[in-house]
């Protein structure tokens, strides 16, 4: 029977969450990349036959893959910065912070 795993910390420390956007923001800028890449390709064969539809349509598909990436690393810019505002905010008060704190 397999163990059931517990943190011996919280799942959502500090520590925790800069790791997890740290990820998040090296796999999107590496998803990026490879879009970006992939629209370099479908530009090469556009350039080839200039009637190609399919390669347009792809062109449009990478590039919206690319700014897809860019995305999550704004939103998780305004997260940090939302958890940061609402750290500064309850540091004058003894409440926990939590999730409703980062809809404000």
């Amino acid at each position: 029977m397999p163990k059931v795993y517990t943190p011996k910390q919280s799942y959502f420390s500090e520590q925790r969450v800069q790791k997890m956007a740290k990820d998040v923001v090296r796999d999107s800028a590496q998803d990026r990349k490879l879009a970006l890449e992939a629209f370099e390709y479908f530009k090469n064969m556009v350039a080839d036959n200039p009637l190609d539809d399919k390669a347009k349509a792809e062109m449009s598909k990478a590039l919206d893959l690319a700014q897809g990436a860019n995305d999550k690393v704004v939103k998780i810019l305004d997260l940090m910065l939302k958890m940061t505002q609402a750290e500064m905010k309850n540091s004058t008060k003894s409440d926990p912070m939590s999730f409703e704190d980062l809809s404000q």
